[in-house]
């Protein structure tokens, strides 16, 4: 070891807290080089140094406890320098993660060191003595031949319910008179409804999902100019295929296009145009469940061809998880969540593969061949493992800058095993919606500096970079609504979060994800069916303000922000530090003030981001060393103003609710 890696090592060493505990004080920090290096997810096959100081008295033995996935444990014998006991650990040659925690023996007793389990932060860092084994701290080992498609780490990606953003086409759409669709019947025997006028309140139900405003794709090719100007990278589009209900995640046929939306040529014409202004076209996946009133299943006879509900010798009777008379009921198959409109397939079925992946004109190779640039995939977490795996495997060689990003909401919004190389790209990232969340209401800034690391050291870096960054979808209360408090006035309040929580989104490691009309702070309040109200153009019939007026300044914030990520490229490639988590040294212990460093990607300039999620002005020193030297003037490029480095820091005031990008 050279000298000045010692001392440095010996410095952090001394420097750092320790875990108190009778007798023997143990410490360990996942996120410091001097306990564990290298930081974050690493390849499988690499090494990994695990350093675990033991003060306050003797040990006799450490033990490293080492366990991959749910295999079986094995102990690891540690070496002892001074008071630090270390091993280097070879990790596993194929993807998975490492569970590991100390084993510490004096001469009276065993003690063990192991994660904190902190809910608030998803764990990591230190961690907690205890007198039996709790809970392990994590290694995320992944393939090595893990790439992400470069265009999507980072990209500005808009999520779009196509039949609420823009009625381009009248003469398509469900139950309008001299419409050329139709009035389609809703599963048994309910008819859709038409929206006639286009700014109406949305239909809470029963039945639910059955009201249609009539967005297109062609509506939305109209308005591509409006989302290159917001810096829209990507759209994600909600489910397409032939369906009957307003969502479309109850699929009747997967190769083609509804007719509602334009059918197979307005996404022909749509991913024309869309090309034309470099955006590019992310579809819906929906491959766990299709419709009871689907061609594959048809409960309801309506096809010619006959489906698995109908009959013992169907091609498709394989496909679902189907049992007992034929015509089936309710009770004859798996629905999902427990929903006979949503049969679930057999993943294990061989046809079934073949059907969406597998073969050469399989629904996933399909659309991507039509023009279509990758793939969001629902409710992932209700298919096993090795399906996305095989999944993975089918598709890369062939279409390898297309993203695949899951929907994961198991668990506490960790998504680490769909992120070993061998299955996504990245997830919806839910766990970032928890932490923005957090902060704009209660969750202090040394919190949120925690949450972020953490996350930032359980998942591949090149899966962070493609995740999509979100602070509410179609499925949760609209951001707006959820930033309000009850000791707030109006709605003023609840925008600043809004616009808080949307520059922590845009400056942060990620694909930035904004559900349409965030950028113009619709007034949609409450979940699903409320949340996925029409898009309030000024142009629209009916009563346009009625989840508005649209708010401009809330627009002209969004679009700033889309030019800053366009602009500075550290913000789509670089990494993240932490630079202050709340200003403690203040006599009233505020604890308001966050800022962070996004550097790397070449010669990128570095970028200092600063947050204040407080209601007062807030003044802030914000340590710039190793980024920016004493002298450097920087930029600030939201409001505009200028802050000059010196002793290698930033004096900067920071606005109630509001933050700071500063660039040299």
């Amino acid at each position: 070891m050279g000298l000045r890696i010692a001392l440095v090592l010996a410095a952090s060493l001394v420097a750092a807290p320790q875990a108190q505990a009778a007798g023997l004080k143990l410490f360990h920090d996942t996120f410091d080089a001097a306990y564990r290096t290298p930081f974050g997810a690493v390849p499988a096959g690499s090494k990994v140094t695990l350093r675990l100081r033991v003060a306050g008295g003797k040990a006799k033995a450490v033990t490293l406890r080492v366990a991959v996935g749910n295999g079986k444990t094995k102990n690891v014998h540690m070496l002892r320098r001074g008071t630090v006991w270390s091993t280097s650990l070879k990790m596993p040659g194929s993807p998975a993660v490492v569970h590991y925690d100390f084993r510490v023996r004096d001469r009276l007793r065993v003690l063990w060191y192991g994660d904190n389990g902190d809910t608030d932060v998803i764990r990591g860092g230190t961690g907690i003595t205890t007198s039996q084994e709790l809970i392990p701290f994590t290694i995320t080992v992944y393939a090595p031949s893990f790439e992400t498609p470069a265009w999507e780490r980072g990209a500005v990606v808009y999520s779009l319910f196509p039949d609420r953003f823009r009625n381009g086409n009248l003469t398509n759409d469900y139950c309008r008179p001299g419409s050329t669709t139709g009035c389609p019947v809703f599963y048994g025997d309910a008819a859709a409804k038409a929206h006639l006028t286009w700014s109406e309140p949305v239909d809470p139900g029963p039945p639910f999902n059955r009201d249609f405003f009539g967005g297109d794709l062609k509506g939305i090719e109209e308005k591509l100019p409006y989302l290159k100007s917001l810096g829209v990278d990507a759209i994600w589009l909600n489910p397409i295929f032939k369906s009957r209900s307003n969502h479309r995640y109850d699929t009747d046929d997967y190769l083609h296009v509804d007719s509602a939306l334009g059918g197979d040529a307005a996404f022909a014409s749509l991913v024309a145009a869309a090309k034309s202004q470099d955006i590019r076209l992310i579809l819906d996946g929906v491959f766990n469940h299709a419709s009871s009133d689907s061609l594959y299943f048809d409960r309801y006879h309506r096809y010619a061809t006959d489906g698995a509900c109908e009959s013992t010798s169907s091609p498709y009777r394989s496909w679902f998880q189907i049992q007992g008379s034929t015509p089936c009921t309710s009770s004859d198959y798996v629905g999902w969540s427990g929903l006979d409109t949503l049969p679930v397939f057999r993943h294990e079925n061989t046809a079934v593969k073949d059907f969406f992946f597998g073969g050469s004109d399989a629904v996933a190779r399909h659309w991507l061949q039509l023009g279509a640039a990758g793939w969001r995939l629902d409710a992932a977490q209700e298919i096993d493992h090795s399906w996305w795996r095989e999944f993975r495997s089918a598709l890369k060689p062939a279409f390898p800058d297309a993203p695949l990003i899951g929907e994961d909401t198991a668990g506490p919004a960790d998504a680490t095993e769909f992120l070993l190389g061998n299955e996504l790209d990245g997830v919806m990232n839910y766990r970032f919606r928890e932490d923005a969340s957090g902060f704009v209401h209660k969750l202090p800034p040394s919190k949120l500096a925690h949450a972020l690391t953490a996350m930032w050291e359980a998942y591949p870096k090149q899966a962070v970079a493609a995740s999509f960054d979100l602070i509410d979808s179609h499925d949760t209360e609209r951001a707006l609504s959820s930033f309000h408090e009850p000791s707030d006035t109006g709605l003023s309040e609840a925008r600043q979060r809004l616009k808080l929580a949307a520059l922590l989104q845009y400056t942060w490691v990620g694909a930035p994800m904004v559900l349409y009309g965030d950028e113009i702070a619709i007034n949609a309040p409450g979940g699903d069916p409320l949340n996925r109200a029409p898009y309030p153009w000024s142009d629209a019939t009916g009563d346009p303000a009625l989840y508005g007026p649209p708010d401009l300044g809330v627009l002209d914030f969004y679009t700033r922000l889309g030019r800053l990520r366009a602009d500075l490229p550290a913000l789509r490639q670089g990494g993240f530090t932490s630079l202050l988590t709340g200003d403690t040294s203040k006599p009233s212990g505020d604890n308001d003030v966050y800022a962070f460093l996004r550097s790397g990607g070449g010669a990128a300039k570095p970028v200092i981001v600063v947050l204040n999620k407080g209601s007062a002005d807030e003044r802030a020193v914000i340590p710039v060393r190793g980024a920016y030297v004493n002298g450097t003037v920087l930029q600030e490029l939201l409001a505009g103003g200028t802050f000059s480095v010196t002793g290698g820091s930033v004096s900067v005031l920071v606005p109630p609710r509001n933050g700071l990008v500063l660039v040299g």
